[in-house]
């Protein structure tokens, strides 16, 4: 993937890309990388993505090689951030574009259907994390808590066994080792991205979507949460992949490339 920089209010961001293989190509796809990873998540499905589009994926403010804000930013104004950066970018796409995302990048792909209609056409998202208020309420301050690196080696504990000691079944080292070296170039700003999913208003702004909108259950994680997301959109499409078990954007990578162009067309 080719990398680019876009300057924004809140400093610069920087994306991937992937340029479409074959012409005439289709509506550029956007994709929304889950916190507190960046868009490198998506560098083993971006190549079955590209045949007949343009795909990119942008590092949210904070997160990989974008530049970090000086506070915790909500799902509105990371949204915007992208947004701006979209426009700016090098090699910005012209007219409207598709989303998707994974895990938070879902909450982010709605709220910048809200912000910018007329930006996108539709949107993918699979595994949404969709809390309600209670459930909000109570992950919030374990999952935002400060972290913490100092001189001791032990200090990078938590983020090796979150990435790479605990990795799913079917997930090489490689992928997870490179998935903890994202995580560590958050540094100490790695869960600011948890206070945008956690206090961002499911219910209001999905009920509210006007887009065309395709949800993606895996069976890994967030099954019925994912079913209640599809439940609110309006008119949206709800698929369950059965076959996906684990390692979603790995393993799983080719069936969720499968429903996610079936559904862009």
């Amino acid at each position: 993937m080719k990398r680019a920089y876009a300057s924004t209010q809140r400093g610069q961001i920087h994306l991937r890309y992937l340029e479409s293989r074959r012409k005439p190509a289709g509506p550029p796809l956007v994709c929304l990388h889950p916190f507190p990873y960046s868009g490198a998540f998506f560098e083993t499905i971006v190549p079955l993505l590209n045949e007949r589009r343009m795909v990119l994926a942008p590092d949210c403010p904070g997160f990989g090689g974008s530049d970090a804000p000086e506070e915790m930013l909500s799902m509105e104004e990371l949204a915007e951030t992208v947004l701006e950066a979209l426009a700016g970018a090098p090699e910005a796409p012209a007219g409207a574009v598709d989303l998707m995302g994974f895990h938070s990048g879902c909450l982010l792909a709605v709220e910048m259907a809200r912000l910018a209609p007329a930006r996108v056409r539709r949107m993918a998202i699979v595994d949404v994390p969709y809390f309600t208020a209670e459930e909000q309420k109570g992950r919030y301050p374990r999952s935002t808590a400060p972290v913490r690196y100092d001189g001791d080696l032990a200090s990078l504990a938590d983020a090796w066994e979150f990435s790479v000691a605990r990795r799913l079944d079917g997930m090489p080292f490689s992928r997870a080792f490179g998935n903890f070296v994202e995580l560590l170039r958050a540094g100490e700003r790695a869960n600011w991205g948890y206070h945008a999913t956690l206090t961002y208003d499911c219910a209001a702004r999905f009920r509210a979507v006007q887009h065309q909108a395709l949800v993606v259950a895996s069976q890994y994680m967030l099954k019925e949460h994912t079913r209640r997301a599809a439940a609110d959109i309006p008119g949206s499409r709800f698929v369950e992949r059965r076959d996906v078990t684990r390692a979603v954007m790995e393993e799983g990578a080719p069936a969720i490339a499968e429903e996610v162009l079936a559904f862009l067309g």
